[in-house]
């Protein structure tokens, strides 16, 4: 099957105005009368490089403009931002640009984002990763399609692109950071891959096909692993297991449903395989408050109880002036709310369509939501879908009518009240954590 074979799909390209974007956004505009796809672009100006960078968006602007391309164009002073959440300034960058991404696909103006990685930089994430000493999840590369984005060139060599370019008479900007060596993927995009490719050659692509092998293997085992885990209340439990792979994953993945996605390591996973062999009640304590108890069946992993309960708020009538809900506060508004990147989702809602008796409350016994395409469904399963963290799942706020749930802030929205053509009010809701 043709990767760009959408049909009447969106696809905006994001271009930065070096030549693989360049070359990505000519290769999908000749091709865009024979698959039915409508072609857009996204440029992000970082405010990093200065005069230099606003001419690369000015070339960008006369390019589509050229093309006859709609663009989208976002803004940031990533070096401040960089400084604000203490990351670094690539870090801060690329958190700008998806945000921005995300946002176009959110708002409804974009159902693909096109990105311009190919061989050449699988092949360098490959090596970096494995340099780093990362696990079978760590290698497994790039896809060509994950989610909304979608990386049509992944195929292609430098060389391919470059000739592209030279055949077409395409003109581009050269980024002078991509040649400077300070950058640990910089040196090893100027010295390291080309040196190899001279020792071994085809060692790039060779690189590319591994971590393709990698993912495939790394998905089949969390496919094995999750039969494993078994959500239970507040709790969730890993069956007990002497292959470690499978172990390790199924810990992963319970840990995951609980909110830990960083900060653990290889010795908290070795440790909690290390629990099997142990006495019934031994414990290991992971990040954010969560503890992993051997039980009669299995390790069971949970958040320790703090002496005093979170407070929450009372209930409150759903208007536009939102809900401070304790741990979350909720914004509701006529104009669009970019992705904050605290992970959960930014939602749209057709405001017509809440009823008027509906209120801002947390989830309650006999909750139900009727979801897209799927019918009615508890909201404890909706939550096990989701695969929301257990710990947090008690503090969301929710806008319900009686015990039916039109909206789980930054989870999901009902079908009933979903944004069609015909809607005249949208309404973006988001959560913040305080």
């Amino acid at each position: 099957m043709d990767l760009l074979d959408f049909g009447q799909k969106r696809i905006c390209v994001a271009v930065s105005g070096g030549i693989d974007s360049v070359v990505l956004l000519r290769y999908l505009k000749t091709r865009e009368g024979e698959c039915g796809y409508s072609l857009s672009a996204v440029h992000c100006e970082h405010g990093i490089r200065g005069e230099e960078s606003v001419e690369d968006m000015r070339f960008v602007e006369n390019l589509c403009k050229e093309w006859q391309v709609p663009l989208y164009t976002f803004f940031e002073d990533c070096p401040k931002r960089a400084r604000e959440e203490k990351v670094s300034l690539e870090t801060a960058a690329r958190h700008f640009r998806y945000e921005s991404f995300a946002s176009l696909v959110e708002e409804g103006k974009a159902d693909f984002i096109a990105l311009a990685h190919h061989e050449g930089d699988e092949a360098e994430t490959v090596l970096f990763r494995l340099s780093r000493g990362a696990s079978l999840t760590g290698v497994g590369g790039m896809s060509a399609l994950n989610g909304y984005l979608l990386r049509p060139l992944l195929g292609w060599t430098r060389a391919e692109i470059e000739e592209y370019a030279k055949e077409k008479g395409l003109s581009w900007r050269e980024d002078k950071t991509n040649f400077e060596r300070d950058a640990t993927r910089n040196k090893l995009r100027l010295d390291i891959l080309p040196k190899l490719e001279e020792a071994v050659p085809g060692a790039a692509g060779n690189l590319v096909r591994f971590a393709g092998l990698a993912r495939e293997d790394d998905e089949f085992l969390y496919e094995l692993a999750e039969r494993l885990v078994h959500v239970e209340g507040e709790e969730v439990a890993v069956e007990f297991c002497e292959k470690k792979p499978l172990f390790r994953r199924a810990c992963l993945s319970a840990l995951k449903r609980l909110g830990v996605t960083k900060d653990y390591t290889a010795l908290h996973l070795e440790n909690a395989y290390r629990l099997q062999g142990l006495e019934r009640g031994a414990k290991q304590t992971f990040p954010q408050g969560v503890e992993a108890e051997k039980r009669e069946k299995g390790i069971v992993f949970y958040v320790k109880k703090p002496l005093f309960e979170e407070a929450k708020a009372e209930e409150k009538k759903f208007d536009k002036g939102g809900f401070d809900g304790g741990r979350y506060l909720v914004s509701v508004s006529s104009e669009p709310i970019l992705p904050t990147g605290n992970g959960w989702k930014a939602l749209r809602v057709d405001g017509e369509k809440i009823p008027q008796d509906a209120v801002f409350r947390f989830r309650e016994e006999g909750d139900f939501m009727q979801r897209f395409g799927s019918g009615r469904k508890s909201l404890k399963k909706i939550f096990n879908e989701e695969k929301t963290p257990v710990s947090e799942r008690a503090y969301l706020p929710v806008i319900a009518a009686g015990a039916e749930v039109y909206v789980v802030c930054g989870v999901e929205i009902s079908e009933k009240v979903k944004v069609t053509p015909d809607t005249k009010e949208i309404l973006y809701i988001a959560i913040e954590k305080k």
